[in-house]
């Protein structure tokens, strides 16, 4: 139960800590404020008046306005940082007094592990005075202790103890064949615009624990969502490209990008039942078939990306088979191709060709830079919270 007075607490020690960091007092736009306060009053909507339609409209507007996607079943403590909100996902369990840089986030492996069961359980948890740098993340079921910095660009898929400062490195990957649980998906859409949009949609109703049969309460409930209405709009861009009303298509997906930060080329050719669970940052321009996903910040196109407008797409894009799925921070680059069933995981990049069934496995692309290990006796005196030099963020 989250009371209003809490609400208010907490949005205090937001401004409070963030005035700390620039150390001068806050602009009234500035956007991380906004987004923590947006998806604070969504919190105390969804749990503690139950008001859940309201609490998902704010969410909504929240991620249209700045570019969060902060959950409000997700408990995030007091004195909460944001400095450009712009790409944060937080699902999960955050600590007091954390700072997020911009493209950082929490979250879990796959999405229908949250789906299931306690979603909170299957999520990532971060201690009090947590630092996420940029394009940070923490996935998985894994705990983050205190005093804890994340350096820029790391992918921490494991437990880490108190006080560790984690520094990024070149990343790599290998691809192995793992073995995959069984899915139900969709039926096959019919042709046409309308069917590619109703199988979209379904995709995302079973993504988020519901069955395929999809009434018009459900069409029209998940349509409103920020992603799977960004893929409806595509979806008119791309039939406007084909049709030769290139200009207007670009428009059009141009939109897509303005509201939701999908760059979807109006170009691609894609199959029905692609589902993207967060449209953040999240760039497409090549061929795939059914059932697409593309996690935030995937990126798949040729080496240069054309203008949206731009006719035929270049030669060197990437050719995607069915059930594919592009893993937080992946990357497929130039003229290679995926088969049926292949996963590119958190933060690989891949260049040249991946197998039916095969996943791209990252391996871990950051170290250990300083790791205090203090006895625990009662003479010791507690730590100080670790602090790093952020950049002063626009007000």
């Amino acid at each position: 139960m989250v009371s209003w007075n809490d609400a208010r607490l907490a949005m205090a020690a937001d401004r409070r800590r963030l005035a700390g960091v620039l150390g001068r007092r806050p602009g009234p736009l500035h956007a991380g404020l906004w987004a923590l306060r947006l998806y604070r009053t969504a919190q105390w909507l969804r749990h503690g008046r139950n008001l859940k339609l309201p609490a998902r409209l704010l969410w909504t507007a929240n991620l249209v306005l700045t570019g969060a996607d902060l959950d409000p079943s997700s408990p995030i403590g007091a004195g909460a940082v944001i400095l450009d909100p712009r790409g944060v996902i937080l699902y999960g369990t955050v600590g007091a007094n954390c700072t997020f840089g911009v493209c950082s986030g929490i979250g879990t492996l796959l999405r229908e592990e949250a789906s299931s069961g306690d979603a909170l359980g299957s999520m990532a948890k971060l201690g009090n005075n947590v630092v996420l740098g940029d394009r940070a993340f923490v996935l998985g079921v894994h705990k983050v202790g205190d005093d804890v910095i994340v350096g820029d660009s790391c992918v921490v898929m494991e437990d880490v103890p108190d006080g560790a400062v984690l520094v990024s490195r070149a990343g790599e990957w290998r691809a192995v064949r793992a073995k995959m649980t069984k899915r139900d998906l969709p039926e096959p859409a019919r042709p046409g615009l309308v069917g590619c949009i109703r199988a979209d949609v379904a995709r995302a109703v079973l993504a988020n624990g519901g069955s395929a049969d999809v009434g018009a309460a459900r069409f029209w409930g998940h349509l409103i969502l920020p992603s799977v209405a960004g893929i409806a709009v595509f979806r008119i861009a791309q039939a406007l490209h084909t049709r030769g009303f290139r200009r207007l298509g670009g428009m059009v997906a141009g939109l897509v990008r303005a509201l939701c930060g999908m760059t979807l080329h109006p170009g691609s050719t894609i199959g029905p039942g692609l589902h993207v669970p967060h449209p953040v940052t999240v760039r497409f321009c090549g061929r795939a078939g059914d059932n697409l996903t593309l996690y935030p910040y995937a990126s798949v196109g040729p080496e240069t990306w054309p203008a949206l407008t731009a006719r035929p797409t270049p030669a060197d894009i990437p050719m995607l088979g069915n059930d594919v799925g592009i893993g937080a921070g992946g990357a497929v680059v130039g003229p290679v191709t995926l088969g049926d069933g292949a996963t590119v995981g958190v933060n690989a990049v891949v260049r040249r060709n991946l197998g039916a069934g095969l996943s791209a496995v990252p391996r871990r692309n950051w170290h250990y830079a300083t790791v205090t290990v203090l006895p625990k006796t009662d003479n010791v005196e507690e730590m100080p919270a670790l602090a790093v030099p952020r950049r002063e963020a626009q007000a």
